[in-house]
C-alpha cells in the first residue's frame, strides 16, 4: 500500500512535457466490428445511440384474475352432514336440537378468524363454518366453553349485519320493520307457517328438517330483525330489501 504524501508536501502533477511521447489509452480501444453483427453499412456507419432512441422502461401490469367470491355461511342453507360431524360429548343431540340451537341460539362467538361461529343454545353448541354453511362440530357447552381460546369475537348476531332502515322508514327499508310486512315477505318467499301457543314454526317445503321458531306474541323492537336473521342463517333465504 502506497503511504500518503505528508501534508506539508503538495502533490506534484504531471506537465503536458512530461507526458510528451506517451500513448493516449483511448487509442488502444478496439472498435466494434458492426458488419459482424449482420446490420447495413448505413446502420453501421450510426452510432448506437442515434438509431436506438433513449426512452424510459415502463412497467406493464398485467390484469389480475379476479378471486371468485365465496359465499358466506348465510348464502345456502343449513347442511348437516353426520360423517362431516365432530361430536364431543353431545351424542345423544338430535338434528332438530342442532337446527334450533343455530336458529335461536342463546349466545355466539368465533375464535378463527371469523371462519366458523360457534352456536350455544343451552347445554348444546354447534359450529357452523360460513363457507359453506355446514355443521362441523357438536359439542356440550361445558366442553365448547373450556377449549374455547382467551381471545375470541362474541357474536349474538352474526347474521343480521349492519344494514338499518331507510332515512323514511316503513316499506321501502331494507329489514320489514313490522310484523305483517315481515308475515308478507315470507309468504312471498314460500314460508309455511304453523302457529302454535307461544312460539310458531317456520319452514320451507324445499329445504325439509329446516325450521325458525317464531314468537307468537314477540315484544322485541327488533322481532323483525331478530326473524330475518334466522331465516337467512337456516334457509339461506334473505328478505331484506
Amino acid at each position: 500500500m502506497l503511504a500518503s504524501p505528508p501534508p506539508d508536501r503538495p502533490v506534484s502533477r504531471p506537465t503536458p512535457r512530461a507526458l510528451q511521447g506517451r500513448r493516449d489509452p483511448a487509442a488502444r480501444v478496439r472498435p466494434v466490428d458492426w458488419a459482424a453483427t449482420g446490420r447495413s453499412d448505413a446502420a453501421a456507419a450510426e452510432p448506437p445511440s442515434a438509431s436506438l432512441p433513449r426512452r424510459r422502461a415502463r412497467t406493464l401490469e398485467l390484469p389480475r384474475p379476479q378471486a371468485p367470491e365465496q359465499p358466506g355461511y348465510a348464502d345456502r342453507p343449513l347442511r348437516i352432514v353426520e360423517d362431516d360431524l365432530r361430536v364431543v360429548g353431545a351424542e345423544e343431540a338430535t338434528q332438530e336440537q342442532i337446527v334450533l340451537a343455530v336458529a335461536d341460539p342463546e349466545d355466539a362467538w368465533t375464535a378463527d378468524a371469523g371462519v366458523s361461529d360457534h352456536f350455544q343454545r343451552g347445554d348444546l353448541t354447534v359450529q357452523v363454518r360460513r363457507l359453506d354453511n355446514a355443521v362441523i362440530g357438536v359439542f356440550a357447552t361445558r366442553y365448547a366453553l373450556s377449549v374455547r381460546p382467551e381471545e375470541f369475537e362474541r357474536t349474538p348476531e352474526t347474521a343480521m349485519l349492519a344494514a338499518g332502515p331507510s332515512a323514511r322508514r316503513g316499506l321501502g327499508t331494507r329489514h320489514p320493520t313490522t310484523r305483517r310486512e315481515l308475515l308478507a315477505r315470507m309468504e312471498e318467499a314460500g314460508f309455511v307457517i304453523a302457529p302454535g301457543s307461544t312460539h310458531g314454526r317456520v319452514s320451507h317445503p324445499e329445504h325439509p328438517g329446516l325450521f325458525v321458531p317464531m314468537a307468537s306474541t314477540p315484544s322485541d323492537v327488533r322481532f323483525t330483525r331478530h326473524a330475518v336473521a334466522q331465516i337467512r342463517r337456516v334457509f339461506g333465504i334473505d328478505l331484506r330489501r
